[in-house]
């Protein structure tokens, strides 16, 4: 139980460090840039993303996007990014409360993936299973939230 608490702690913080970081200032063009589609079942909400270095990994984005659940899939774009190796996290914000729900065991209620679809075993998943390589341009990427 303490590991399924664990996950729900560490991607609930990652999640709301997304929507705590800052946006680019309005006006900057963006000339890199890494397009997340994330496809889910129930519309409604928001899909929040976070764009994040190993070092950071769900605690601290490097950038944070979020989309309308009007329609799947929802598009997180980050935009100016430097060329590096990143993870992205995101969440079916449903109720678009600017957190990730957990029942009271701690278990994820509302939907939630990461880049190259990387699932965690009772916990939240590794830098390393999401991890993908970014040099210049446009990126895209998606995946599934569920």
């Amino acid at each position: 139980m303490s590991n399924l608490i664990s996950r729900a702690w560490i991607l609930g913080a990652g999640c709301l460090a997304v929507l705590c970081s800052s946006p680019l200032a309005a006006g900057a063009e963006a000339k890199n840039r890494i397009e997340f589609r994330a496809h889910f079942e129930e519309r409604g909400g928001s899909v929040r993303c976070g764009l994040f270095q190993r070092s950071g990994w769900l605690k601290k984005p490097l950038r944070a996007a979020a989309a309308p659940a009007n329609a799947s899939p929802a598009l997180c774009v980050f935009e100016n990014v430097p060329p590096g190796t990143y993870g992205i996290s995101a969440f079916h914000d449903r109720n678009d409360n600017e957190k990730l729900d957990t029942n009271l065991i701690g278990v994820p209620v509302e939907d939630y993936g990461a880049s190259n679809n990387a699932r965690g075993v009772f916990g939240p998943p590794k830098f390393d299973d999401a991890r993908f390589a970014y040099k210049e341009g446009t990126k895209r990427l998606q995946g599934t939230l569920d």
